[in-house]
Formats: C-alpha cells, sequence, structure tokens
C-alpha cells in the first residue's frame, strides 16, 4: 500500500483569476483539493505526494511546488506546509 506526504500550498493568485488557477491545479494528479480562501491568500491546496525510496517525500513537495504549481499561469506566490502528522476524520 501507498503512503503519501500530505502537504497544503497557499497561493498568491491575479485577482479575478482563481477559478482558472484552481482548474489548472485539479489537472496535476497529486493535487487533491483547491479551495478559494479570504484573507492574505487566494487559494488553498492539498498535495498528496507519494513517498518513494530514492526521493524524499519533502524533496517531492518541493519539486511539484517548484516545477508544476509555480508555472501554473497566474499563480504569484506560494507558501507551502509539509504536514509531520495527521489524523482524518471519516464521515
Amino acid at each position: 500500500m501507498p503512503v503519501y506526504q500530505r502537504a497544503f500550498v497557499l497561493l498568491k493568485v491575479t485577482p479575478g483569476h482563481e477559478e482558472g488557477v484552481i482548474e489548472s491545479l485539479m489537472k496535476i494528479p497529486e493535487v487533491t483539493e483547491a479551495h478559494i480562501v479570504p484573507g492574505d491568500w487566494d487559494v488553498l491546496v492539498v498535495l498528496n505526494a507519494q513517498k518513494e525510496v530514492l526521493v524524499p517525500s519533502d524533496e517531492k513537495v518541493y519539486r511539484l511546488v517548484m516545477n508544476k504549481i509555480q508555472k501554473v499561469k497566474h499563480v504569484e506566490d506560494t507558501n507551502t506546509m509539509v504536514s509531520q502528522f495527521s489524523r482524518i476524520k471519516q464521515a
């Protein structure tokens, strides 16, 4: 069974382009959720990066953010938080 590293990425987006950015982000396989949020940041993204033997999961998250998320048109800035321990309540 694969093990995943969960990360949360806050994005600053060019005003008026939030929904388009979310549509682009949802095409990235590791992106499981994307939300427009009020406040200093515009979009919250949840990533699930599969842990691999040869690539540390933190590095995989870094590569996803740098090589995919930050290259989405109208993404101006990011702030990434990597979860170290999680519990998820099942509905």
